[in-house]
This record gives structure tokens, C-alpha cells and sequence, in this order.
């Protein structure tokens, strides 16, 4: 049997095209698995918190870890502000050894010697220690 034709049916059938196109492609993006904006964040303080791990103190002296700790800094408080309370106890703990980090170094600055030396070598495993927690806590979220 053959369809017979219908004036209008073919603009109505162009017409509910380009109606329906917009809105499933919007459900399409609305349905994709979008990552978090704290994940580009905590690959930035993993690369930033590397890069302080790597600074040779005694080759390059303290500017360059101050500059490393100021980088660090700024990665840890753009990932707390953009991961809310989702990690609140692990981004505490990485404020907390960034603030003693930083007393480590103004008080080597002021005052070097051998304990200043060790104070901030220790400070630093501390950061990276915290940073690797938060790491794991981000990855055990499975978001990222």
C-alpha cells in the first residue's frame, strides 16, 4: 500500500525535528557524567605538592620552597572552595601543615641553623603527608 500524501506533513515533521534536536541534546548533556571542578583542583595541588617536595633547600636556599609553599597554598584554598565540606577533615588537616610549613620557614629565615634546617624538612613531610591524604580520600570518592 502506498502512503498518500498529506499537504503540511512534511513541515511538521521538519518543525518537530528541529524542536526535539535542542531538547535531547540538553537531556544528553544533563545526563553526562561531568567531573567535579575540585578534581582539576586536586591536580593541581598533587602537581604543586610535588613540586615542593622537589625543591633542593640547600642547593637553592628558602626562596624558591616559599614560592612552592605560596603555590601549594593557593591550590589547597581553590580546592577547599570548590570541594565545600566534601573533604573537610583532610583540608583542614593540609591547612594546618601549610600554616606550620610556613612558621618553619620564617623562623629559618630569621634564625638558621641545624634545628630551623630539620623543622622545616619535617614541615615539609608533613605537607606532603596531609596532601597525600586528601589525595586518597579524593580518589576514594570515585567522582574523580
Amino acid at each position: 500500500m502506498r502512503a498518500t500524501y498529506r499537504p503540511g506533513t512534511r513541515t511538521r515533521l521538519l518543525v518537530a525535528a528541529a524542536v526535539l534536536a535542542p531538547v535531547l541534546s540538553g537531556l544528553a548533556a544533563g545526563c553526562s557524567s561531568s567531573t567535579p571542578a575540585y578534581c582539576t583542583d586536586a591536580a593541581n595541588l598533587k602537581t604543586s605538592v610535588s613540586d615542593l617536595g622537589n625543591v633542593d633547600v640547600a642547593k637553592n636556599g628558602l626562596g624558591p620552597l616559599q614560592t612552592a609553599l605560596t603555590s601549594v597554598t593557593s591550590n589547597a584554598k581553590m580546592f577547599a572552595a570548590d570541594a565545600g565540606s566534601a573533604f573537610a577533615p583532610q583540608t583542614t588537616a593540609l591547612q594546618n601543615s601549610l600554616s606550620g610549613l610556613q612558621s618553619a620557614i620564617t623562623s629559618a629565615k630569621s634564625q638558621p641553623s641545624v634545628t630551623a634546617a630539620s623543622a622545616v624538612a619535617s614541615s615539609v613531610t608533613q605537607v606532603k603527608s596531609s596532601a597525600s591524604a586528601l589525595q586518597s580520600a579524593v580518589s576514594a570518592s570515585g567522582k574523580c
